[in-house]
This record gives C-alpha cells, structure tokens and sequence, in this order.
C-alpha cells in the first residue's frame, strides 16, 4: 500500500491510497478530501484509519467482498500457521474448485442453496463425495471466521448436509500373497520398506523419514519419529510425525530381525543414489511399477499398513495395542476392519462349541 496527499487549485485537500482489493487481488485506488484551515489532517488522518482496516483486515467499510476475496484473507491470515502441506492442499481445492465455480458470489449474499448447487455440479463432473467432503470443511472453516470478524450473521454451511463418503474397501493382501510379494522383494532396494510397511504398519511418510539408527535389532524395537512430506514451497521436507500419537516405539515381530540385520545399513532406510530423499509418490509408482513386472496382485504401501492392521485384529492383538502400534489417533480400528475380519466371527462361533456337552 502507498498514499499521497497534495492541494487542489480549488483550496481543497485530497489523498489517495493505493491498496489491493480484497474482493479480486487487483490494485486500486481510494480517494480522501478535506477543506478549509485543518483539511490536511483531516485526510491524513482519514488515510490512517483506512489503512489501519486494510492491514488488519476490516472489511467493514468495503461493501462488495466476494467470496473469492474472503478465501484470500483467510488463508493469508488464519491459515498462516498452518502446515505447508495443508495450506497447498487448501489452495488447490479453492483455486481448482471453489473459485472457479462460486469465487465472484458476494460474501454477504451466499446462501445454503448456492452451496448445495456447488456441490451438486462437482457430482455432475465426476468429483468424489470425499472430495466435496473437504471442500465442504474449507468453506465451513472459512465462513465461521467470517461470522466471528461480523462479515457475516450466520455460516451457509450450517444449513447444507455433509457429504458423507462410503468407506472404500481397501486391497488388503492375503498371508500367502504378502509372503510371495517378500520372496519377490528379496536382495532389492525396496524390501525393507515394504517389510517394515507390512509388519510394524508405518505409514508411507513414516517409512520414508525412517533411519536405521531408529531401528534397533538388539532390544527388538522401532522408533518411529518424524515424516517426509512433498510441499510445492519447500520441496521435500522432513518433519515431525503427523500427530503426538503418531511419534512412537513398539517391539518389531521377532521374525524380521534377521532380514533387518541382513539389509541394514546407514543413514535413511530408503534414499535416492545421491542420498536425498524421495518423493512420496515416486515411491508408490517404483511400488506400483514392481508389482505389475513381477506378476504380483496390486496393492499400495498404505494398503501393507492395512495389512498389519488386519492381522494384529486377526491373531488376537487388543484394539487398544493395536492402536499404540500403528499410531491411530481414534478408536475406530474394529470398525474399519470389521468387513475384512468376517472370518473371525466363525472363529468365535466355533469357540462356543465346548459349552455344550457332546
């Protein structure tokens, strides 16, 4: 922003700012006067208070904010703390989805009907209900800060229903098809990710963040500590892990150890030759690549920490150890498996058996 004040030929004073636009990111200019003895003050002081609102975002003397403008201000200034990776992941729904379709509405004038609309035109094109589920959460977000700055009475989005996502079935791995997938894997640059993915359930961020000094073979533990995570601002970046509970140390299962001691080596477990870390995704589609050259039924890195899950349910392991072990923050194990555990529930209808007498 930048201001200027100079006397007209009329004796009058004028000063102008200029400043962006909330409404549309576009420069513009605003124009102050002032007459008579003290008129140079006056506008001064009429600057002042106009750039005061501005900085701090006050819209309440700019009568024509969108919402495109709103989503502006609440990312610059209540998204500012957040992680790189969630204010991109905001940005791209808001640039990709919202703006394109509703991004010019008046803020004050949305209404639930213009939501619903919205959300109903991305089903037309094809968009996922946990897609909308998140740009729902965004607008949401966004709509409640507008209510508390006294843009608005009330959140539109109070009065639209949520998208609710089906739970899609995961491609979990049988026993027999993870042991084909490490016999496959063995001697390649891959097998102790996808070991400790399958056996100790880390997440795919996790695994990449994993060094071996981590991994200790004689007390039998893992400690799992932070994440690497593609941001387009910063790169690669190696952080902390996602959640308090996500930083933890478990016991490995015994039976890996000689394989852990026969690959070990220094530094990350899984690195570039030049010894930088790997993006994310590359890894899956190295994955992903693997799987179809050896002949092997698809599956994902996410889909073994599944798999482990699956089978710590399977073997006996409480939900609530199971949790501690795979770094769950909420207690939902036994209800996202339940339809992959159908096999369990013979077994406890067979268990029942020496109740009565033969």
């Amino acid at each position: 922003m930048r201001s200027s004040i100079y006397k007209r030929k009329d004796g009058r004073h004028e000063g102008y700012v200029i400043y962006t636009d909330p409404d549309n990111g576009e420069e513009k200019k605003k124009s102050f006067y002032g007459k008579g003895r003290y008129g140079q003050q006056e506008v001064t002081r009429q600057i002042s208070a106009f750039m005061e609102k501005i900085e701090g975002g006050d819209y309440s003397d700019i009568k024509k904010v969108t919402l495109e403008g709103w989503l502006k201000k609440y990312m610059e200034v209540y998204c500012a703390k957040r992680a790189t990776t969630t204010r991109e992941g905001y940005q791209r729904y808001i640039n990709k989805h919202i703006n394109p379709y509703m991004g010019k509405l008046l803020l004050r004038q949305i209404k639930p009907t213009n939501i619903e609309a919205f959300y109903n035109s991305e089903r037309d094109s094809g968009y996922s209900e946990k897609t909308i589920l998140q740009e729902h959460r965004i607008l949401h977000r966004a709509f409640n800060k507008a209510v508390g700055d006294g843009l608005l009475t009330r959140n539109p989005c109070d009065s639209v229903d949520a998208p609710s996502p089906e739970e899609k079935e995961p491609e979990i791995y049988t026993e027999k098809q993870f042991n084909d997938l490490l016999k496959a894997l063995r001697g390649h640059r891959m097998e102790p990710v996808v070991l400790i993915a399958g056996m100790c359930g880390l997440r795919r961020c996790e695994l990449l963040g994993l060094k071996w000094e981590d991994i200790d073979t004689v007390n039998g533990t893992i400690s799992v500590k932070r994440n690497v995570v593609p941001t387009k601002e910063k790169g690669i970046e190696i952080k902390g892990t996602k959640t308090p509970k996500s930083t933890r140390i478990f016991s490995i299962p015994p039976v890996i150890i000689p394989a852990l001691k026969r690959i070990r080596g220094v530094g990350a477990v899984y690195l570039k030759i030049d010894g930088q870390p790997y993006n994310p995704g590359s890894v899956s589609r190295m994955f992903k690549e693997f799987l179809e050259q050896r002949g092997l039924p698809h599956t994902t890195l996410h889909n073994l920490r599944h798999f482990n899950c699956t089978m710590m349910l399977k073997y006996g392991i409480s939900e609530r150890e199971a949790m501690e072990r795979s770094g769950h923050s909420t207690g939902t194990m036994i209800k996202k498996y339940q339809h992959i555990l159908k096999d369990m529930d013979k077994v406890s209808a067979d268990k029942l058996n020496s109740i009565i007498e033969k």
